[in-house]
């Protein structure tokens, strides 16, 4: 989904604006329709006086962004409230989003505008569309840079960039046409449509601009935003903006520019396959984090503030072409590669680049599938793996009973690289089985699995591997009271050195730790944490599902809880008495996480602690937070983008 973001007037913003040239004024608009016009036809002064015939305000105000049907369903989510904000959380997680307002915007980001035929059912009828773009510095003092996905179409006509663009004043400083031609971009960049193949690291295009009507280049007019190659991830940052606005049951296109400012981030992601069966090739991206995003403002800037120098260090474009949701969005990063595709650009050059390799097919299903996943389970479950440094491995519980386990693998192959079918759809599994968690409950350093079944029934299956169940064994038979059991997982909470101990959260808010389970084929040694009837208890209610993992890396384990307001607490060094139930606050009430399947205790990334956790969204998006800490449940990499 293509959705983008802005930035707020400040001082870095004034000091763009300096020596500000007079408002321009476009020659009036001729009262017949303008014929569309062919970039390489006549001189280039009498083709820009054409195009400012042609792009009244009116023809303007009609223009829709780019793929504008999939932005619009989007903003449609993020205007339907907290339940929208639900449908795309997956890609907001823990950042937090900056606030945003419309401005009068800077001279040296603006708009693209252009003619696109409107498709095989329509042959003479030509839509209008727009995207942002920024003047950076060049020897023809002509180039401007946007996201090389706004310009994947070969049916563009009357392409012009127009700077400070507003409702209030459309063209105040002019109008730049673009020949056909002067498109610069990475030959690796596909586009999403030419191919199933995505590459989105080099989603960058610079374009270079005829003068205007009067004979002025836009550099000369508007000035610059100076280039910052490889300044790193962690900034603050002005984005600015076009966004195609929703709001009162319909859209309002004024198209005013959008400012906000915003740290930003960085976020890496592997290979991936969307809902419809697209691959996208994973990479290193800046991420930026500003409300009410929408479609529009593809190509906008990332310029650096907060007491840097002014740079731009981004355009909203990379991965999944600019976002996911309405509040993130994401820029490839100013590297060798967007060095390399500018100096071809300054040369008037198509830059030659190097194809990137093939890209296998993700293992891992889509997002469709992904919302069908019932329980999720990690642990060592394959015998072999494609690193020498043993990775975990997941086990999932799919709706209809089928089990799968997804072999472990290292972060080239987007961390899982096989699929092993343990089991074919199965009513028994996919009607009664509730829950699955995993541990080492036999002792034998592979991981076993309990099973809590609708019935009240517990059992324990040693040793799954790749090849199925290898014995089976009741711990508790079928029970009213196990019917009561909500959530339940599975740590290391001071027995040994074993994840053979179970936490149980009850209907009634009492907590259950099971010391050394699975020793003589029995639930292990109770304990009361939280007893029924306790004002304790009453908020033990709001425990909407626990995990576990050693997050502050003492070799004891935590208790990680999630609540029912999606807010995440952790109890350090978690054994069921005393200090250990002090809670850690690790996340504030988010409506985002109020219905996401958290899975912690991994270990995906070879560090050998299990402090990674696997999150499954409501939309089918799957994210492994990777690392975490004290402080949070770590560095977020997408593994499947939400449908």
């Amino acid at each position: 989904m293509r959705t983008k973001r802005s930035l707020t007037a400040t001082a870095v913003a004034a000091a763009l604006l300096a020596a500000a040239a007079p408002a321009w004024s476009a020659p009036a608009p001729t009262p017949t329709r303008t014929p569309l016009q062919s970039p390489s036809q006549g001189p280039d002064h009498e083709l820009a006086r054409t195009l400012e015939k042609f792009w009244t305000p009116e023809r303007m105000a009609e223009a829709e962004p780019v793929e504008q049907q999939q932005t619009r369903e989007a903003a449609a989510a993020e205007d339907a409230g907290e339940k929208g904000a639900e449908k795309d959380a997956a890609p907001r997680g823990r950042a937090l989003r900056s606030p945003s307002h419309t401005f009068e915007g800077i001279k040296e980001v603006g708009t693209f505008y252009w003619a696109q035929k409107a498709g095989n059912d329509y042959p003479d009828r030509y839509d209008y569309r727009f995207c942002g773009g920024t003047v950076v510095p060049s020897p023809g003092k002509n180039l401007v840079v946007s996201a090389a996905h706004c310009f994947d179409s070969d049916d563009q006509k009357n392409l012009i960039f127009v700077p400070q663009h507003s409702a209030k004043s459309p063209m105040p400083h002019g109008m730049y046409p673009i020949k056909k031609g002067r498109i610069f971009k990475d030959p690796g960049y596909t586009g999403t449509k030419k191919s199933e193949e995505n590459f989105t690291a080099v989603d960058v295009a610079f374009l270079a601009t005829e003068p205007r009507s009067d004979g002025k280049k836009v550099e000369d007019v508007v000035g610059a935003v100076p280039m910052g190659f490889n300044t790193g991830f962690n900034h603050t940052a002005h984005v600015i903006g076009y966004p195609y606005m929703y709001g009162g049951g319909r859209y309002k296109p004024k198209q005013d520019p959008l400012s906000c400012t915003t740290p930003t981030r960085k976020y890496t992601t592997g290979n991936t396959k969307d809902s419809g069966g697209r691959l996208w090739r994973g990479g290193t991206f800046t991420e930026i984090n500003c409300d009410g995003y929408v479609g529009g403002t593809s190509g906008g800037p990332f310029i650096t503030a907060g007491g840097e120098p002014a740079k731009l260090i981004g355009v909203t474009g990379g991965w999944m072409t600019g976002g996911h949701s309405a509040n993130t969005s994401y820029s490839s990063y100013f590297g060798k590669d967007v060095k390399r595709i500018y100096d071809a650009a300054k040369a008037g050059k198509q830059p030659t680049g190097i194809k990137p390799p093939p890209m296998a097919d993700p293992v891992l299903p889509g997002a469709g599938t992904w919302k069908h996943a019932t329980s999720i389970a990690n642990g060592y479950f394959t015998l072999d793996g494609p690193v020498s440094d043993d990775r975990m491995d997941m086990f999932v519980l799919w709706s209809d009973g089928e089990l799968s386990i997804y072999r472990g693998a290292g972060k080239a192959k987007n961390h899982f690289d096989k699929e092993f079918k343990i089991q074919g759809p199965n009513s028994q599994w996919g009607k009664h089985a509730k829950q699955v968690v995993a541990g080492d409950f036999t002792g034998d350093d592979g991981s076993d699995l309990i099973v809590r079944w609708s019935d009240g029934e517990v059992t324990l299956y040693p040793s799954v591997d790749e090849k199925g169940f290898h014995g089976e064994y009741r711990l508790a038979a079928a029970n009213s009271t196990w019917k009561h059991a909500e959530t339940m997982t599975a740590g290391r909470f001071g027995g040994n050195t074993s994840q053979d101990d179970l936490v149980v959260r009850w209907s009634d808010g009492e907590v259950t730790l099971y010391r050394n389970t699975g020793a003589n084929k029995k639930l292990g040694k109770e304990i009361k944490v939280v007893a029924p009837g306790s004002p304790e208890a009453g908020t033990w209610k709001r425990a909407t599902q626990i995990t576990a993992g050693d997050y502050s890396g003492d070799d004891n384990w935590d208790l990680v809880v999630r609540w029912s307001d999606g807010a995440l607490s952790r109890y350090q060094d978690f054994t069921g008495t005393g200090s250990s139930r002090g809670e850690h606050k690790w996340q504030a009430p988010n409506a985002l996480w109020k219905h996401a399947l958290i899975v912690g205790g991994g270990d995906f990334t070879g560090s050998r602690r299990a402090d990674d956790t696997i999150v499954r969204r409501p939309d089918g998006a799957l994210t492994l937070y990777a690392d975490g800490n004290a402080s949070g449940i770590g560095s977020e990499n997408r593994l499947v983008a939400p449908a």
